[in-house]
């Protein structure tokens, strides 16, 4: 829960004996789980009773513990499980990318879901220095598997299927970078919704730890810190000028992910934020627009002065 990184596995139907075999695959590969949570879906509620049966009648040690649990979120409420279904939900939409109209061979699609796994599980957990030099923000996957991002370089085996071979691989490779830009699109605004149910989020200020995130290069996740902020006519923030190891870049609100370490953070709002410029909050009791902005809205943005509220 700590990580929230993702395994992926394909089942190839809702029944019960499926869903055993995914859960068997899993064992098989991260080894065995304490703690199961899912909702009330029958094929869950099923595997959930085979598996308590199975260690009561089998080896204890031969499918999972004899301490697993099954926790089954309450019928009708399926915010109570807010923890995994936000990843779970942006993984659903980024999928859609597989439904081009071509037919997905079996080996295409385990692929992508890998290639899937691998994206989500690279985004960034923790900040660290601007230097140059510096080691890359932990993630998930250096608790999954010991390491970081994976080489990107690949090759092709020299043999008479090579190019068969490469036509499937580009393939997979090419929805690879659809899953990257509709997740990016998909998973940036839900973290940036930082609080709970209708209330408003508040808007970038300078001193913000941030995340550059490029929809055309996969796991790209540039680490900066907000030097100064533009309001649009409608006093809310627009876009922003990010300081980064390799340089500073001005960009939109939407392509900024705030560090989500930065959600427990005590009393940084009575902390005053240093002043780097125009449209940056300083030590003055003033505020900048209190609402988050939308990504739907078409207003041009400018670089108008602060909108202060009055007391």
């Amino acid at each position: 829960m700590t990580t929230r990184a993702v395994h992926l596995e394909v089942a190839h139907s809702l029944t019960t004996q499926a869903c055993l075999m995914a859960i068997r695959r899993f064992v098989c590969r991260r080894g065995k789980p304490l703690e199961f949570y899912s909702d009330n879906g029958t094929n869950f509620q099923a595997a959930s009773k085979a598996i308590v049966q199975r260690i009561e009648v089998e080896s204890q040690d031969e499918f999972t513990d004899s301490r697993t649990r099954w926790n089954f979120n309450p019928p009708s409420a399926p915010h109570m499980g807010g923890v995994w279904e936000r990843l779970v939900r942006s993984v659903k939409a980024a999928l859609t990318v597989l439904n081009d109209g071509r037919k997905i061979t079996d080996e295409v699609l385990l692929t992508t879901i890998a290639e899937a796994e691998d994206l989500i599980n690279s985004r960034p957990l923790t900040y660290v220095g601007l230097e140059p030099g510096t080691e890359g923000a932990l993630t998930p996957n250096h608790f999954v598997r010991g390491v970081g991002a994976i080489s990107e370089e690949h090759s092709v085996p020299p043999t008479s299927e090579a190019e068969a071979l490469r036509d499937r691989y580009k393939r997979s490779q090419r929805l690879a970078d659809k899953l990257w830009a509709r997740w990016v699109s998909e998973y940036l605004p839900s973290i940036n919704q930082r609080t709970k149910w209708l209330s408003e989020s508040p808007p970038l200020v300078c001193g913000d730890l941030v995340y550059i995130t490029d929809e055309a290069v996969r796991k790209s996740w540039i680490r900066g810190i907000v030097t100064d902020v533009y309001p649009g006519a409608d006093g809310r923030i627009r876009q922003a000028m990010v300081e980064t190891s390799k340089g500073k870049f001005r960009r939109p609100v939407t392509r900024l992910a705030v560090l989500e370490v930065q959600e427990g953070k005590s009393g940084a709002a009575e902390e005053p934020h240093q002043s780097y410029g125009r449209g940056c909050v300083g030590t003055a009791p003033y505020h900048l627009s209190t609402a988050q902005p939308s990504r739907n809205m078409r207003s041009t943005p400018d670089e108008t002065t602060p909108v202060i509220d009055q007391p």
